[in-house]
């Protein structure tokens, strides 16, 4: 992997910031193909691996014990999966599920924590991108609690189009109820009135977001609070650390 060639912000900016550390990491990672509906993680159930998401959207998902489930954050190719296993030893109460395919690369948990120890950027930036995320979890919490449906749904979408940097994803009515906690006839109804207006287009599971502008009229403010908080990285100066310690039986690229 080069550095310049990825789409992950934690590893570009750690490429950045201490290219020893980043070239040691890369050895490590595997390429994973994201299929959409594959399961990273469970709830209550601390992750084997991370991963640094270079393409499609991953779902950081609530479920109660009848069932029912919603979509509390939305991590693209700025972020990481899981990024709290690496951090902590508590785990937390969501699920990861794929929503748009894609690839990440992903890599053992312990291997990340040993890095840690040693590259205070690398901590930084894993630190800095789970505050982010708390950030989001609790604008979803806002926004759930005192938006409409038209708004969280016009919000989810531009979201997801940010996060997987594209304006066409496949997906279909039934799972963006799910995600956004709204009837599935909402969904079918709100489509309705945007392709319409000529704002989205959508046949066979695929959704065309066809005037952003137009959209974002739609959405409440919370896309621009998750959207501003979700830059392409901080500012980590380069790390005077000494690299990380040699490990044996490492997973091959």
């Amino acid at each position: 992997m080069v550095a310049g060639r990825t789409g992950n912000h934690v590893l570009r900016e750690l490429a950045r910031a201490d290219r020893t550390v980043f070239d040691q990491l890369v050895t490590d990672l595997e390429a994973h193909p994201l299929q959409r509906g594959a399961v990273l993680g469970t709830p209550h159930h601390i992750a084997e691996w991370l991963y640094f998401i270079e393409s499609g959207t991953v779902s950081l998902v609530a479920s109660t014990r009848s069932g029912n489930s919603v979509e509390v954050a939305l991590i693209g190719r700025e972020g990481v999966a899981s990024v709290s296993d690496a951090l902590g030893h508590r785990p937390l109460p969501y699920g990861l599920l794929v929503q748009l395919p894609g690839v990440a690369y992903r890599v053992p948990k312990a291997i990340v924590r040993e890095h840690i120890f040693s590259c205070t950027p690398l901590h930084e930036l894993l630190m800095d991108y789970s505050q982010r995320l708390m950030h989001e979890l609790a604008q979803s919490a806002l926004c759930n609690r005192f938006h409409t449906s038209v708004q969280r749904l016009a919000r989810w979408l531009l979201l997801t189009a940010e996060r997987a940097d594209t304006n066409r994803f496949e997906i279909t009515h039934e799972s963006v109820a799910k995600m956004v906690g709204v009837p599935r006839s909402a969904v079918s109804e709100f489509a309705s009135v945007l392709r319409d207006k000529g704002i989205i287009d959508y046949r066979r599971g695929v959704i065309t977001i066809r005037n952003q502008e137009r959209l974002r009229k739609f959405a409440c403010e919370c896309f621009d609070a998750v959207s501003q908080s979700n830059g392409n990285g901080i500012e980590i100066p380069k790390s005077e650390n000494a690299p990380a310690r040699k490990r044996n039986g490492r997973i091959k690229p």
